[in-house]
């Protein structure tokens, strides 16, 4: 099971327990080139102090001599862990008591240079070794001091294991605290998962919008697509009461002629075939209605480029009988980012419409007006301004010599309602017929 908050808990464990090593490493070697960096300081200023005490005699052919009792009385206790050697160019050197028992190898410095080593000494201790090349009174030398960092890294060892304790403990309280955090962030999805289940049996139509602002997108395109089908359902309700309508007339009338006993035979059969004939328009405009609206997954957006010559082709075979021209205009980066079902029973109805009365052209525009405007027009008889109030009435048709049960422009009314649009009819000042207009506002 692919969980969200076991990947969040082991990827942050993991990152902790990896900036925990690398602050302990941090701080193991800051601590070891801090003591590092303060005893070659401190040599260093103990060769200064050497240097000052080294006195050189009037004779070059005599040895210079070091003033011993100027210095840390250190380096005249054998093996006391502080030691230096003094080289003398071109030959000749002085070395302190301490270090008789470790042979000191170190290179000829010119005057000015600086040198640092770290070095094991004759029985494996560590030594820090500095390293100068000075000139006095007209001689050049080489001054090395050393000393025995054993104690000093015996104390910083301890320190180490003081700060590894204190970082485990540091990673133990932030990986306690990590969890009870990252649980309940966690924790607030459950609001989510309540109110789906409040939505599965009834007693909630959508989902709280209160959840983090993370998934707050996530719940609020949901609840659209809640409306949405809600919605279609409606809409799906509406068309199969409205064809169970249509059909209830006519089926009267066949059970009537069936039962009436004045009519003769040939007027009974007339009947029951002019019945039967109107039963038989009304479950294909039906089905011509849900050609129309094609096929697509809910809350595919409709594309109009691709959708309209469809459409036209599909009106086209539907009204095979007679000759029209549909011509169509889109503006530049116009497109109807709306569901594409909507759309297709929205535009498939007006066309069919337009389509129904033509005498031959029809005419669709779609172009940006803070919002989408769709007009579709055509060359027929148009319509009265008294008549436009009625076009949009359930079951209403205008021309009962035209085949339909007059459901088209409502469907569209209704469509256009759910996106909070608007509806109109006007007369074609172009084709001098009826002209419908669709403003659609831009979502969200």
């Amino acid at each position: 099971m692919n969980s969200l908050e076991r990947s969040l808990q082991i990827g942050l464990v993991v990152s902790l327990i990896v900036l925990m090593l690398i602050f302990w490493w941090t701080g193991a070697l800051a601590s070891k080139l801090l003591t590092h960096s303060f005893v070659f300081s401190r040599l260093e200023s103990e060769a200064d102090i050497l240097v000052s005490a080294i006195e050189f005699p009037e004779l070059r052919i005599d040895t210079p001599k070091v003033g011993v009792s100027r210095l840390s009385p250190a380096y005249e206790i054998p093996s006391s862990g502080k030691y230096y050697l003094v080289r003398f160019q071109p030959k000749g050197e002085s070395v302190s008591r301490s270090a008789w028992d470790q042979a000191l190898q170190i290179p000829a410095l010119t005057p000015g240079q600086k040198r640092t080593i770290s070095l094991d000494g004759r029985a494996g201790e560590p030594l820090l070794l500095w390293l100068g090349g000075f000139s006095k009174q007209g001689h050049e030398f080489t001054v090395a001091v050393a000393e025995d960092i054993s104690p000093i890294q015996e104390r910083l060892t301890i320190f180490q294991w003081y700060f590894a304790a204190i970082s485990f403990l540091l990673l133990v309280a932030l990986l306690v605290v990590q969890h009870v955090i990252v649980r309940n962030s966690v924790r607030k999805l459950e609001a989510i998962r309540s109110d789906m289940n409040r939505l599965e049996h009834g007693r909630a139509v959508s989902l709280s919008e209160d959840v983090p602002s993370e998934v707050l997108p996530l719940v609020r395109e949901f609840n659209r697509l809640l409306l949405r089908f809600d919605q279609r359902l409606r809409q799906s309700r509406n068309s199969v009461g409205n064809l169970a309508h249509s059909l209830k007339g006519p089926l009267n009338l066949l059970l009537r002629s069936s039962e009436t006993q004045h009519l003769s035979e040939s007027e009974r059969q007339a009947s029951v075939e002019q019945n039967a004939e109107r039963i038989r328009q009304l479950i294909e405009s039906e089905l011509k209605r849900a050609r129309l609206a094609g096929r697509g997954t809910a809350g595919q957006i409709f594309d109009l480029d691709a959708e309209l010559p469809l459409l036209c082709g599909l009106l086209e075979q539907e009204y095979s009988h007679k000759t029209f021209d549909i011509r169509w205009s889109l503006g530049q980066g116009v497109s109807l980012a709306y569901d594409r079902q909507d759309m297709l029973e929205l535009i498939g109805n007006l066309l069919d419409n337009a389509v129904k009365w033509c005498k031959g052209v029809v005419l669709v525009n779609v172009r940006h007006a803070d919002g989408v405007l769709l007009e579709v027009e055509d060359d027929g008889p148009g319509c009265s301004p008294d008549e436009y109030s009625r076009l949009v009435e359930r079951g209403i048709r205008l021309d009962e010599s035209v085949s339909g049960h007059g459901l088209g422009l409502s469907i569209v009314k209704d469509i256009v309602d759910t996106y909070n649009g608007t509806l109109s009819f006007g007369r074609s000042s172009r084709l001098d017929g009826m002209r419908v207009s669709v403003f659609l506002p831009d979502e969200g």
